[in-house]
């Protein structure tokens, strides 16, 4: 379908840690809200079959701090292994020369002359 008109060889060097911290820490933090719903799905329905506390136990036992705390948590370990996972590669990258990563021009329309430029 595509004809390949040009073959761009670009060399990955460094990647900024924080903007890798942040953006894993985000990916962290909405899988700890996927993970609160459901702790707050199970709460609810153990909280209010102990029948102990009746509707408090229900709203006590549903998790709702875990849907505050826990994506927050997640996000706060996600950033900081995000940065250490990265400063890692990039330790790993300085010392092996960079990683060539491959591009393929697939359009006319497409002006790839000023990829990996400093603008």
């Amino acid at each position: 379908m595509f004809k390949t008109m040009t073959n761009l060889k670009l060399k990955l060097k460094k990647i900024d840690p924080v903007k890798s911290g942040v953006i894993y820490g985000a990916l962290m933090g909405l899988g700890g809200l996927f993970v609160a719903f459901f702790f707050m799905l199970f709460g609810s329905v153990f909280g209010a079959a102990t029948g102990e506390m009746g509707a408090f136990g229900a709203m006590a036992g549903s998790g709702i701090l875990m849907m505050i705390f826990l994506p927050i948590f997640y996000f706060v370990i996600g950033f900081v292994i995000g940065i250490l996972g990265t400063l890692l590669l990039n330790f790993i990258l300085k010392k092996t020369d960079g990683l060539i990563i491959d591009f393929d021009k697939v359009s006319e329309s497409e002006d790839i002359s000023m990829i990996g430029r400093n603008i």
